[in-house]
């Protein structure tokens, strides 16, 4: 379509039902200039878009016209001085790096492993804690016979109390040191 047509064809046909551009204005609510600039086909000085159309369809809808053919004059008019957007790049999501998936399995290993030793570790710990507890509390007494003597090894020689002919003999080391103590008896 050639430039000029689709607004010569516009003041036209308002121009031959005797309509003038504020009739149109007050009931379409469309702003003068903005008639003006369709009927000159100033497509700076109309907002674009939608609105643009929305115009065409109000206008063609009151004088009369067939909506959609006048629309159809309008794209191909408007079309011919609108140059064609670029399309965008697309914006893709970079993947991540090929070693975190790597560092990933990695740490879940470490991490599991240090569980692991830690539970081992408590489990030791609490295990030798009851045992000491449960003998230390219980005030457990054996008895020994021995020939000319008998070698004792405990964590704590101060726990340790011996008794020769239901005499006590002192602890031979100092009390809270872990060590071995010998007995050695002469006849």
């Amino acid at each position: 379509m050639a430039r000029g047509t689709f607004g010569e064809r516009l003041k036209r046909e308002r121009e031959l039902r005797e309509v003038t551009l504020e009739e149109i204005t007050s009931a379409t609510r469309i702003g003068p200039r903005y008639l003006e600039a369709l009927e000159n086909e100033d497509w700076a000085k109309l907002p674009g878009g939608v609105f643009n159309r929305g115009f065409v369809r109000s206008v063609a809808r009151y004088l009369g016209l067939d909506e959609e053919e006048f629309l159809a004059e309008y794209d191909l008019a408007y079309g011919t001085q609108v140059p064609p957007s670029e399309p965008r790049p697309e914006e893709r999501i970079p993947s991540p790096p090929g070693w975190l998936p790597a560092a990933m399995v990695l740490g879940a290993i470490v991490l599991l492993a240090a569980l692991v030793a830690g539970g081992i570790y408590a489990w030791r710990y609490f295990a030798a804690r009851r045992a000491l507890k449960h003998s230390a509390a219980s005030g457990e007494c054996r008895q020994f016979c021995a020939g000319n003597g008998f070698e004792a090894s405990a964590a704590d020689s101060g726990a340790v109390l011996l008794k020769l002919y239901s005499e006590a003999w002192p602890a031979l080391v100092v009390p809270g040191a872990s060590g071995t103590m010998k007995w050695i008896v002469k006849t």
